[in-house]
């Protein structure tokens, strides 16, 4: 039976792995893609997952910004794929997404076979949790650098340990939040109004107001017209420079602890980066000086140099992608292979 198109691919299991108090939805959720000869697979134990982790920081719900290039080539590979939702700025920080998404591996780790199993009524366990990719882009690539950091230091600190990834993909992340949306709280208030005065009164409320969002679809081609208080929120927060004061719920300059470049040691996982040469959201430079701090501490390693390319272009679909461009072939579809490479 073929597949449908990579864009509709659609998950085929659904997970409330985190309760969520004053939240649009209950919590938190992961979906699920297995392989169509997952029983098959699942005999063996020989189902290694790929974790992936959206961008935006404040937008996007598990499913909505998921490659499916990447979700459809994991799954010829005989390879589960999973997709976190996460609490979203402006109620929450960084510190809260960080434990949302150890709390989506401890799931992960301890029930999602349970989960399976019952679902599908079948006794064996179906994913081989200890053979895992991460991939993210944007505050995704944030994330999963964070996510490797904050599973090294959970097993640090107890006498239980978690299984540390076997490799990471990081598209275009944010590594240094110092150098980068780093204004103060006070000049969103100082200079929202004027540069948004149609949407002022609609958000302005919005950071202090509002139940706690862990799924939220991002206008795509509604940008001029969408006058959703969370968009408009995030909007004017990029505009304004001052994202990471709320992402981070403090003023500049951010604890090294919230750093991602401050994250990588000698044990941190073998990782491939995907960088954007032409981003004007984030600078490549974020992707060059993770690559050059991974070498340092002699991390196995490799970056990809996209030229031309701009943020967002690994999870957005071919369709969106220049005339005369097919970075699935060109870029993105080697480093996938690479991953994969790490847990078959």
């Amino acid at each position: 039976m073929a597949r449908p198109a990579p864009e509709t691919i659609k998950p085929s299991h659904r997970f409330l792995y985190k309760p969520v108090e004053n939240c649009e939805t209950e919590g938190c959720h992961m979906d699920v893609w297995l392989p169509e000869n997952v029983k098959d697979l699942a005999a063996q134990n020989e189902i290694p997952l790929a974790i992936m982790i959206h961008g935006g920081a404040f937008t996007m719900g598990a499913s909505s910004d998921v490659p499916y290039n990447q979700v459809e080539h994991y799954l010829k590979n005989g390879m589960a794929v999973v997709s976190l939702e996460y609490r979203m700025v402006p109620h929450v920080t960084q510190f809260d997404i960080r434990d949302d998404l150890l709390d989506a591996y401890h799931f992960i780790q301890q029930r999602l076979n349970g989960r399976l199993a019952e679902e599908l009524g079948i006794e064996n366990d179906l994913i081989k949790t200890q053979e895992v990719v991460l991939f993210g882009g944007s505050a995704g690539g944030t994330s999963v650098l964070c996510l490797a950091a904050d599973i090294e230091k959970f097993n640090s600190e107890n006498t239980s340990a978690l299984p540390q990834v076997k490799a990471i993909l990081c598209a275009y992340p944010l590594t240094d939040p110092n150098n980068h949306f780093a204004q103060p709280k006070e000049v969103w208030a100082e200079k929202a109004p004027e540069m948004f005065p149609d949407d002022w009164d609609l958000m302005k409320d919005f950071p202090t107001t509002g139940k706690v969002c862990t799924g939220y679809n991002f206008p795509v081609g509604r940008w001029d017209t969408c006058k959703d208080p969370r968009f408009l929120f995030a909007r004017s927060a990029m505009a304004t420079q001052t994202l990471n004061s709320f992402l981070y719920g403090c003023n500049p300059p951010y604890p090294p602890s919230v750093t991602a470049l401050n994250l990588i040691s000698r044990t941190f996982p073998p990782t491939f980066i995907l960088a954007a040469m032409a981003d004007e959201l984030i600078p490549a430079e974020h992707s060059l000086l993770l690559y050059e701090k991974l070498q340092k501490h002699d991390v196995e390693s490799c970056i990809a140099k996209v030229e031309g390319a701009g943020h967002g272009y690994v999870e957005r679909p071919p369709a969106d992608w220049p005339a005369g461009t097919d970075y699935w072939k060109d870029v993105i579809r080697e480093a996938v292979d690479w991953a994969i490479a790490k847990v078959k």
